[in-house]
């Protein structure tokens, strides 16, 4: 008896120390998140947040330890993932003075539609919504879905100001219900999505009418000079996307590259017109 009962304390005292932990955790989290959302437009990094800490009286070692409870959080739960990068990418969609991304639509988007009859388009992981407002413009019939609730706010107000109409929805590109033979266009720019996942392609492949095409155009980690920092994926290698794609049954490439050049984004701002990036291209039809 006297075994069982301090059995349960036991289990009751790291119930508790459990709770009390979570309690702190949320606390972190959410003092954390009232600062990132009181900040400037690429302000929200971990260095000044650190320096914010020590500040407020956090030794150097405590603002360490806080950021790493914070870091922990950030890499375990998608669902806070989403909160801070929605407000992040929100923050910089917004602000008018912003270069790391031009606002102009993407050029083999243009130009790759020029000639097609419009019909449903889906804008994966929209932005402000350059593209979809672009697309809207000429007659196409635009969803696009993000994780940044003002950059879709944006890319609503430019829409009206166009005289356009876009339809957005807050989503990830997972959750995303991408539907069966809905669309006529799906386009990836500049997107964070597992490109060359035959799972991922399926769905979109599924999701794209007889005659619909996929449009991709990202930049990817160059093969002869690469950034530090810039960590290799199954993503960089010479034809990847080319090989992933068409190992699907049902799509036909019109038109793979891979070249160097001026990109739409840079991850910073101060040279994202001198800096040559490498840019794979792909152009892809249902049959």
């Amino acid at each position: 008896m006297y075994i069982r009962i301090r059995l349960s304390l036991l289990i009751l005292l790291f119930a508790f120390l459990a709770s009390a932990q979570t309690a702190d955790n949320d606390k972190i989290w959410h003092e954390f998140m009232d600062w990132a959302k009181a900040q400037p437009a690429g302000g929200v990094n971990g260095q000044r947040y650190r320096v914010k800490l020590i500040e407020g009286g956090l030794t150097a070692a405590q603002a360490d330890e806080r950021l790493a409870v914070i870091g922990k959080l950030y890499n375990s739960n998608p669902a806070l993932k989403l909160e801070v990068n929605g407000v992040v990418m929100g923050k910089l969609y917004s602000d008018p003075n912003q270069t790391r991304f031009t606002p102009e639509p993407n050029a083999f988007l243009v130009s790759s539609t020029k000639d097609l009859k419009p019909g449903k388009a889906l804008d994966v992981c929209m932005g402000q919504g350059r593209n979809a407002v672009y697309l809207a413009t000429k007659g196409w019939d635009v969803t696009g879905f993000d994780i940044a609730e003002e950059g879709m706010k944006v890319a609503n107000e430019n829409a009206a100001k166009a005289g356009a109409h876009i339809a957005t929805i807050r989503a990830t590109f997972e959750e995303f219900d991408y539907g069966k033979e809905k669309w006529d266009l799906i386009y990836f720019v500049y997107t964070d999505v597992p490109h060359v996942d035959p799972k991922y392609i399926a769905r979109i492949v599924e999701a794209l009418k007889p005659g619909g095409m996929v449009l991709i155009d990202r930049p990817y980690r160059s093969l002869t000079n690469p950034e530090p920092g810039w960590k290799e994926t199954d993503e960089d290698k010479v034809n990847a996307l080319a090989k992933a794609w068409t190992a699907v049954p049902g799509l036909q490439l019109v038109h793979y590259s891979e070249t160097t050049g001026v990109g739409d984004w840079q991850q910073t701002s101060e040279d994202r017109l001198q800096h040559q990036l490498r840019i794979v291209r792909l152009l892809g039809r249902k049959l």
